[in-house]
């Protein structure tokens, strides 16, 4: 005859129980939670066996996250709910308690049968929304009578047990992202830094590693300013902190291999934060830009050959010009014009800004760089060539809402007037040192593009004497911003000018270009920027050295 021992015979003491289960599962996590838990609750509980286990929804089964029979502790098996005990438990997601006869109730369960289990108690682990997610169970051969005492020690090493077990899903889960980022960024041909705020990088993929030809052991640990040029160095060494608080997140730049090739990319940056916000680290990816950069560079090359190659020789003038695209190709536009065959016989300088910049912004500077020499060749005075160009340029125009200003001078060296149609475009500006004044080439005009029946205005100043300096830009120049979003200005512009009227039209205008880098340290280029500088000399009868 079997002996029934009851649950109260075998826990002397709950408190002792408890002491004795918390004890032993204290110190441990995971897995190794579990282990001491089953191994505990089996020996506080005196039953033949213990386990623990996560449901598998899909498959109707139970993985063991460990069993203890027999004073032998195993795990990572699976059963089927199906004809167990364990199943009643997960349908109730609640406990449930065979006192004896188990093997009647379950008769074609032959692991039952095997062990000649007599007695069960089980109870679900519940995630936060009360989703079974496994459960905790202890089996004897002997019965296993009622006592609040062991459905008190059930629940709450069930709610420990499933605590644990949730973190541990968590930490899969987030393992498991980050390793399905972490494939994703690997196969990705974008390279990929993941830095500190020391700049020094914590992470990378084999693209960066194949685009600056290192390891990545050669990578990982250092900073990655040495793979870029100055200018970027300095740029982010001065932005440090706006990398980590502000929106700095897409510039170009280059990276300088091993072997010392460039190559140009696109860096988007991000910042990674934890789960209260603060910035843990900063990511970069980096497109190589190579074949795009192939293609511009030929379409700068052919927009550079549309502009001046050298400075005119003008009796009477010194002139002097630049042009700095914020991308390979640009919307700014200068010119030097001369026909002897007109009667005029004067030299005009022109300078434009299409609105925008990139290839659009360069096939509508070359359209109108076609329109005006073609005009201008024709002779007439300035203002019936910009009208005329005006109207061709308005039509091609028509819907796209682009448009250009323009500032077209002409200059007689012999009498020293100047000559100007203004369409739109910022005035051009007329240094005396002698009287230290500046005074604007002010007048009315539209834009080109924006009205192709407007008809221009041509203005004279016949105050033009030597020593005086003429310059004429776009608002790339005044535009140019600081850090702090401080613009460049048109009186620091003045006072540059002012500080080398001495000097020669090259001279000033290396001044003016030093001092707008010097201003804009630490910013990338957002505009182009023109800018031609003209001092007035002594003339001779002579006509000009130079022709359309």
């Amino acid at each position: 005859m079997q002996t029934t021992h009851s649950m109260a015979s075998r826990i002397f003491d709950e408190n002792s129980a408890l002491r004795t289960i918390l004890e032993g599962t204290a110190p441990a996590t995971g897995g190794r939670f579990f282990d001491a838990l089953v191994a505990n609750l089996a020996k506080v509980l005196d039953t033949h066996s213990a386990w623990v286990t996560e449901y598998l929804e899909e498959s109707r089964q139970l993985r063991a996250l460990a069993y203890w029979a027999d004073g032998q502790l195993s795990r990572d098996f699976l059963i089927d709910i199906a004809d167990t005990p364990c199943e009643a438990v997960i349908l109730q997601s609640g406990m449930v308690h065979y006192p004896d006869r188990l093997i009647r109730l379950f008769p074609s369960n032959p692991d039952l049968k095997a062990i000649r289990a007599v007695s069960y108690l089980g109870a679900p682990l519940l995630d936060r929304d009360g989703r079974v997610i496994g459960n905790l169970a202890v089996l004897d051969t002997r019965p296993m009578p009622e006592d609040p005492r062991a459905r008190t020690i059930f629940q709450i090493f069930a709610a420990r047990a499933s605590a644990e077990l949730q973190r541990l899903q968590a930490e899969t889960q987030r393992r498991e992202i980050e390793e399905k980022y972490r494939r994703i960024i690997q196969a990705t041909d974008e390279g990929f830094l993941l830095m500190n705020r020391e700049f020094v990088v914590t992470d990378t993929n084999q693209a960066f590693c194949r685009m600056v030809g290192c390891s990545r052991e050669a990578v990982v640990g250092r900073t990655p300013l040495r793979f870029v040029d100055e200018d970027y160095r300095q740029f982010l060494m001065m932005n440090r902190e706006d990398l980590f608080t502000g929106d700095l997140t897409e510039l170009e730049s280059s990276l300088t291999t091993l072997s010392g090739r460039r190559i140009p990319v696109l860096i988007h940056g991000n910042r990674l934060r934890d789960a209260r916000g603060a910035v843990l680290s900063y990511m970069l990816f980096l497109t190589d830009l190579s074949l795009q950069k192939r293609s511009l560079s030929l379409a700068a090359e052919v927009q550079k050959s549309l502009l001046p190659q050298e400075a005119p020789r003008i009796e009477g003038l010194d002139v002097a010009s630049k042009t700095l695209s914020c991308d390979e190709i640009g919307g700014d536009y200068f010119d030097f014009l001369l026909d002897r065959q007109c009667p005029q016989d004067a030299f005009s300088i022109v300078v434009g800004d299409v609105t925008g910049h990139g290839v659009d912004a360069a096939l509508l500077m070359a359209t109108a760089r076609a329109f005006l020499r073609m005009r201008a060749s024709q002779c007439g005075v300035g203002a019936q060539i910009v009208t005329e160009m005006n109207r061709h340029l308005a039509h091609d125009v028509t819907d796209s809402g682009r448009f250009m200003t323009l500032s077209f001078i002409r200059f007689d060296p012999a009498d020293r007037c100047l000559h100007w149609v203004r369409a739109g475009h910022p005035p051009a500006l007329v240094y005396d040192p002698a009287a230290d004044l500046f005074r604007e080439l002010r007048g009315k005009g539209l834009p080109l593009g924006v009205d192709g029946h407007y008809r221009y205005e041509e203005y004279v100043d016949a105050g033009v004497k030597p020593g005086h300096i003429i310059a004429i830009g776009t608002d790339g120049v005044w535009e140019a911003s600081d850090r702090q979003r401080n613009t460049y200005g048109i009186e620091r512009f003045c006072e540059v000018i002012r500080r080398h009227a001495g000097l020669s039209a090259q001279a000033i205008l290396e001044a003016v270009f030093s001092d707008i880098k010097a201003f804009t340290r630490g910013v990338r280029q957002e505009d182009d920027i023109t800018l031609v500088v003209a001092t007035v000399g002594e003339s001779r009868k002579a006509g000009p050295d130079y022709m359309i």
